[in-house]
């Protein structure tokens, strides 16, 4: 990654927000002397691996939410830029994030990175990967704030075979088959021939700033759901919008639905089990 990329994104996040300057500051002049030395704060937290985080979404009908280390820096008042990706910060959105963040609902799995956040910055070194260090350090400075030590949490990277090498997608189409799904995500018209659950319906999203948005979008698939007659039961929504996702899937775990934040982990799902029904 260039340096004139990452300035180009850092000077937006300033535009966004001029008072991001303070939090970026802070963590390069402080908070990064001292990430480490949070550790022993995480000694009792508890969470699963890759493979049994997504067995427990399916096993038990759960909802799901996934953290990266961008969780953090919105709380500090940092907008979030991924190549052409971005999400304005918002201090609704940030706050509605302490919420989720701080959830006890049973019917949600909350998950984060703990393979990076409980890594020293010599781990780092080690395995050759020492310029992402400093991703995490607002991730071990704050997550001791909110987590809860008797909950179990998941593995963020659960959806993504780089990590999750085990991913048993015959238990996924299995799964995927019992159910309504509906695709929340931008673009969808690119998607238009994907299969993946007794019925497939989609919800249009933008590719940015869904946040705000939020309240038409969730309004039309809360829509969708009245007209087509599904049961809460029987229904799975996968949504791929950012940070909005986040939100969204808390908000309709509230209302008895289970959603899952996959990213566009749908796309790569659809693949697989094309290939196995081929396979058969």
């Amino acid at each position: 990654m260039s340096l004139t990329y990452v300035w180009k994104n850092r000077f937006q996040k300033f535009l966004d927000n001029p008072m991001a300057i303070w939090p970026f500051l802070k963590k390069r002049l402080y908070y990064n002397f001292i990430a480490d030395r949070q550790l022993p704060y995480y000694k009792d937290f508890k969470f699963l691996n890759y493979e049994d985080t997504l067995n427990n979404i399916i096993d038990y009908n759960k909802s799901i939410v996934r953290f990266g280390d961008e969780l953090f820096d919105m709380l500090q008042g940092v907008g979030l830029y991924y190549g052409n990706w971005h999400q304005k910060y918002d201090p609704k959105l940030a706050s509605r994030m302490k919420e989720i963040i701080s959830s006890r609902d049973p019917k949600l799995l909350i998950c984060f990175n703990p393979e990076f956040i409980l890594k020293t910055k010599e781990d780092f070194k080690r395995e050759g990967i020492k310029e992402q260090w400093h991703f995490w350090t607002n991730s071990k400075i704050f997550l001791k704030d909110y987590y809860h030590k008797d909950i179990v949490y998941g593995s963020a990277l659960c959806f993504t075979p780089r990590y999750n090498k085990n991913i048993d997608w015959e238990k996924i189409k299995k799964y995927f088959l019992t159910k309504n799904i509906i695709i929340v995500t931008s673009n969808t018209q690119r998607f238009k021939d994907i299969k993946l659950g007794t019925t497939t319906d989609f919800v249009e999203a933008p590719s940015s700033d869904a946040w705000q948005m939020y309240d038409g979008i969730k309004n039309d698939l809360l829509s969708l759901i009245i007209n087509k007659n599904f049961n809460p039961e029987n229904l799975l929504i996968l949504i791929s919008m950012g940070s909005a996702a986040k939100v969204l899937v808390y908000d309709l775990t509230k209302l008895g639905y289970t959603a899952w934040d996959t990213g566009q982990f749908f796309d790569l799902a659809a693949k697989e089990i094309e290939n196995l029904s081929t396979a058969n």
